[in-house]
């Protein structure tokens, strides 16, 4: 042991690295024993790995130099280590590096993860005669020190070492940004508290407290950082089986959480301390008092830790729809219709409904006709993406009676991340168990906490994947205590629908009534729509000659081509139409919303498409006025101007690149003057109107043919503020 120097009183610390295992109460987790080369006469405890060695602090002798003693402790603590090749463990140990000894206490120790930097407590005045050797005022400090050529040399004290007040433990964080350490030095909250200093442009920021959260009025000290970030350490303050005991936490934002402390059997009565573990925290070392002397022990586990369990999210699938563009057809014979596309219908503006589970589900709006019952219309269309929450789930019942055999399974987990394992459950009475699918009782009353954790197939380096969740479970005595409680809680039990989708939801517009209104829709009604193309004057639209002008429009999104008659700016105005069509024998037609600026450009598109968009057909060559063979394409132009009086349109020339750059540009800005000038002379007004030639700037083709200096000269009708 080394003695920190606290004042107003002397206080015994145990140098300690920990790291987490649950263990339950029912029986041994660990397989423990002691390591062969642990000494039966002297103190070894604190083991760190280095490599293939594990290196440790012990008083026993050596015959290096000749070291202090003290009748009131002993030999003095040295820096020690023993290789790990005999699975005996019963390779001696020796002295770690002559550089690195001192007269003093040397240890514990840390390193970086390169193993070319030590962090180590000795004392501080290494230099004084032998009746200071224990004065009060030559404290614990920490010291750096570097691997140069096997050597460790450079050796270095810590900024923040003081003949005032101790500093030890040292103990660095996996990624070297960060070293933890206890200290007593004033402002504390008790003997010994933990702090940190962080790496700060290759120096170490100030010491930080890490507040009353994790220091108690006693001696915190031994901190141990796993590569999850958990922080390990040792208190005489907090409750726990015996002298001191090994605690973990860990930051939440700023915060440090409540310690949790170690269940047996790591812990005993007597100090613990000292634990290393590997990666995974299946295996280790650890230091401990539980004989006459500190000795170190090695241990193993098949049940691996899990940090940080999350209380489990429930999965929601039951939800409220509604649709803020409800119109009143009190009036009409018709009713909103709700469908899922699970296979549910839901009459009503409000409703309720539970999804069998996660997926993706289309959900419609639809106006009805009582007098068909066909879909008059379809207000609105999304898709719903539900998915479950990604955590292990624990599937079973809340609420049972003792001696009630549950099943508990895991077979809803979601880790979709994870190429899951081993299921591994804890039932918070001393009972574990390891499958997916597991049955336990009970055997009191109670509320228990059960835990499932997941781990998967271990990454490159080796480190296994974990994830763990807990919910509590209420177990009552006898039915008359169950149907107490539930008559007590049966509004809490009861599952309501959501009131909007949770976070696990996403929707996907794909259709909004509201949002069309917003872009200038109207309103046709739909008698047939096909993949194909289909001949206006085919016999099966003769039912609606005469009283109807059909016309086609090319639904692009839906590569559908859709045939339609009337039109209105209100979507009620077309139920006489729609009621008419249906009783000429179209029974399938149904209502559907066109946005003005895409049936215009539809129809510009056909026309390009038609006529062609080839400068050729509009200029001769190197001209830029008009060609009498334009003037058919520029009058349906005009038509569909004046058939979508609220359109504005540019007029777009381009060129090749025969000539130069700048002449091009010229030549394709007077084009589109000619053109606009004609359609004015047609009645379009002007400001409807905007003509702008880009030249070569903008080739579609290669200018390295004739053909695609052809398909570059080119005039395009672009709709404006669509």
């Amino acid at each position: 042991m080394i003695q920190m120097n606290l004042s107003p009183h002397k206080y015994w610390i145990i140098l300690a690295l920990l790291a987490f295992i649950s263990a339950g109460a029912d029986g041994q987790i660990f397989a423990v024993e002691k390591a062969g080369f642990s000494s039966e006469r002297y103190d070894d405890f604190s083991p760190v790995r280095y490599g293939d060695y594990l290196v440790f602090s012990s008083n026993r002798k050596h015959d290096v130099i000749i070291v202090h003693t003290s009748p009131e402790s002993g030999e003095n603590v040295n820096i020690w280590s023993v290789a790990l090749n005999d699975s005996a463990g019963l390779n001696p140990a020796s002295i770690f590096s002559k550089e690195l000894l001192t007269s003093y206490n040397d240890g514990p120790v840390t390193f970086n993860a390169d193993g070319n930097i030590i962090y180590y407590s000795r004392n501080i005045e290494v230099e004084t005669k032998l009746r200071d050797v224990f004065d009060d005022r030559n404290q614990l400090g920490l010291f750096q020190a570097s691997l140069v050529n096997e050597v460790w040399s450079d050796i270095t004290p810590f900024a923040y070492n003081s003949a005032d007040y101790s500093i030890t433990t040292p103990a660095l964080a996996p990624d070297g940004s960060r070293i933890y350490f206890a200290s007593n030095m004033p402002g504390g909250f008790g003997g010994a508290d933990l702090y940190y200093c962080d790496r700060v442009d290759d120096a170490w920021s100030e010491p930080v407290n890490l507040g009353f959260n994790i220091n108690s009025t006693g001696n915190e000290s031994y901190p141990f950082v796993n590569d999850e970030g958990i922080l390990y350490f040792s208190s005489d303050g907090w409750p726990g089986l015996g002298k001191k005991d090994i605690f973990y936490t860990w930051q939440e934002g700023e915060k440090w959480v409540i310690p949790v402390h170690m269940d047996a059997h790591i812990n005993s009565k007597a100090d613990d301390f000292g634990i290393i573990t590997n990666r995974n925290g299946t295996e280790g070392y650890f230091s401990s008092g539980r004989q006459r002397n500190d000795d170190i022990y090695s241990f193993v586990t098949d049940i691996p830790p899990f940090y940080k369990c999350d209380s489990l999210q429930k999965n929601y699938y039951c939800y409220l729809f509604y649709d803020e563009g409800f119109m009143d057809i009190d009036t009409m014979p018709l009713n909103y219709e709700w469908n899922f596309s699970d296979g549910e219908k839901i009459s009503g503006i409000e409703v309720e409904h539970c999804f069998p589970g996660a997926g993706t589900y289309n959900v419609e709006l639809n106006i009805i006709d009582n007098n068909t019952g066909n879909t008059f219309f379809t207000q609105s269309s999304y898709d719903v993406e539900i998915s479950d929450a990604v955590q292990p789930y624990i599937s079973s019942p809340d609420l049972f009676l003792k001696d009630e055999m549950i099943a508990f399974n895991a077979a809803k987990s979601n880790m979709p991340d994870m190429k899951i394992t081993q299921y591994y459950w804890d039932f918070d009475d001393g009972v574990n168990a390891k499958a997916m699918d597991a049955k336990h009782a009970f055997k009191t009353k109670g509320s228990y906490r059960v835990s499932l954790g997941l781990t998967g197939e271990p990454d490159s380096t080796g480190l296994i994947p974990k994830s763990c969740v807990f919910k509590y479970v209420e177990v009552l005595e006898d039915n008359q205590e169950l149907a107490m409680y539930m008559a007590v809680e049966k509004g809490d039990l009861k599952e309501l629908p959501m009131s909007a989708l949770e976070d696990s939801s996403t929707i996907s517009p794909l259709y909004s009534l509201k949002e069309a209104m917003e872009r200038d829709a109207v309103f046709r009604v739909e008698v047939l729509n096909s993949p194909e193309k289909v001949n206006i004057d085919t016999s099966l639209f003769d039912p609606l000659r005469g009283a109807y002008d059909i016309t086609e429009v090319f639904l692009r999104e839906d590569s559908l081509y859709s045939y339609t008659v009337g039109e209105a700016s209100n979507l009620m105005d077309t139920y006489s139409t729609y009621s008419d069509v249906v009783e000429k024998g179209f029974e399938s037609a149904s209502v559907r919303s066109y946005i003005l600026a895409d049936l215009a450009e539809e129809e510009l598109l056909q026309l390009t498409s038609t006529l062609g968009d080839f400068a050729d057909a509009y200029f001769e060559f190197d001209d830029y006025k008009i060609s009498e063979t334009s003037y058919p394409i520029l009058d349906q132009v005009v038509i569909i101007l004046n058939r979508y009086p609220s359109l504005r349109l540019e007029i777009a020339a381009h060129t090749d690149n025969m000539g130069s750059f700048e002449y091009n540009m010229t030549l394709s800005q007077k084009r589109t003057l000619s053109m606009v000038d004609y359609l004015v002379s047609q009645g379009i007004a002007r400001d409807r109107l905007m003509g702008k030639g880009y030249g070569e700037s903008r080739p579609i083709a290669s200018n390295s043919s004739e053909e695609g200096r052809m398909m570059n000269r080119r005039v395009e009708f672009i709709i404006l503020d669509k």
